[in-house]
């Protein structure tokens, strides 16, 4: 039989739950998770049509590929500042 510490997952860091949240609320077509039994977060996007994918044990690493893999969502001002037509 293997080490005792061999058979032990790894997990996250709390703090990092709190990272993720920070970055997927900014980046809502995307999901995250923790493989417990690879030991590694693994990304996609949430589109059927897309390839983007990504794991790392880096959680940095994981958060990086999302931000720079992602499309700009409009911000609430630009939204807020388009004028609304009558009868829509």
């Amino acid at each position: 039989m293997g080490d005792r510490r061999e058979q032990m997952m790894r997990l996250p860091a709390p703090v990092d739950a709190v990272r993720l949240a920070l970055v997927l609320q900014d980046h809502p077509r995307w999901s995250l998770f923790w493989d417990k039994r690879y030991g590694v977060w693994r990304t996609a996007e949430d589109d059927p049509d897309s390839a983007l994918y990504a794991e790392s044990r880096d959680l940095d690493t994981v958060l990086g590929y999302i931000t720079a893999h992602s499309l700009p969502l409009p911000s609430l001002r630009v939204l807020a500042a388009r004028p609304v037509l009558a009868g829509r």
